[in-house]
């Protein structure tokens, strides 16, 4: 599961995902920690609610009654508490300075609370700066770049959609290199899922699209098998 970086300052892979389970921060999956997006932030992971009733500094209808309460102090802002998998509480966990609620460090559906937010768009940023210079090195050094997606069905389609884009911006970079007779990269997408694999992106060779309906875990045995056996 460890993987070897170039350096300390730049790495071949990252990780996009919706899960909230902090599942790539855990210390068998090292390689990850510091490269993963969590698009939905992270369930164990607590911060001060005190800016749950504002949306962008404004407070929102129906929430005069809590905003009244909040008293926050500039440390609520940056406080968070991470908790381990097996501790999670049972009650209400209060702000150490405004004594108010703290909230799991997720995304919901309309949030607005910059507390949340914060973490999350910075985490944003540093992905998509990351997927530029990917993008940079398909068009100047001929990379060859891969989308693997593991497991994202339709239903929240967040990740698929952000997979199917990536792959198709990258797509039109070989393309327009191929044009002018550039050096010539590629971009290729595996997409397993058990149920909804199917992909159709109209930019990209239909060899470099390869759907497997499996579940992740067995398809990525028989990928590391193939590829020990190709070596």
């Amino acid at each position: 599961p460890n993987l070897i970086r170039p350096s300390e300052d730049s790495t071949p892979w990252w990780v996009y995902t919706s899960n909230v389970d902090g599942h790539f921060r855990n210390t068998r999956l090292a390689s990850f920690r510091e490269s993963a997006c969590e698009i939905h932030g992270c369930a164990f992971e607590f911060k001060c609610a005190c800016g749950i009733g504002f949306a962008n500094g404004e407070p929102r209808l129906g929430w005069h009654e809590w905003n009244d309460k909040v008293q926050p102090t500039d440390a609520c802002r940056d406080t968070k508490l991470v908790m381990s998998s097996d501790a999670i509480p049972s009650s209400l966990i209060l702000c150490n300075h405004c004594q108010l609620p703290m909230r799991p460090n997720v995304l919901m559906f309309h949030d607005t609370d910059e507390n949340v937010l914060r973490g999350i768009n910075f985490e944003r940023e540093r992905y998509q700066t990351w997927e530029g210079s990917v993008e940079k090195e398909i068009e100047t050094s001929g990379k060859r770049f891969v989308v693997l997606e593991l497991g994202c069905g339709p239903t929240v389609p967040a990740v698929r959609e952000e997979s199917e884009e990536v792959v198709s911006d990258c797509a039109k970079i070989v393309q327009s290199n191929k044009s002018r007779g550039g050096r010539s990269g590629s971009v290729s997408f595996i997409r397993i899922n058990p149920k909804h694999a199917e992909i159709n992106i109209s930019t990209i060779e239909p060899t470099q699209m390869i759907s497997i309906f499996s579940k992740a875990e067995a398809a990525l045995k028989e990928i590391d098998l193939w590829i020990e056996l190709l070596q």
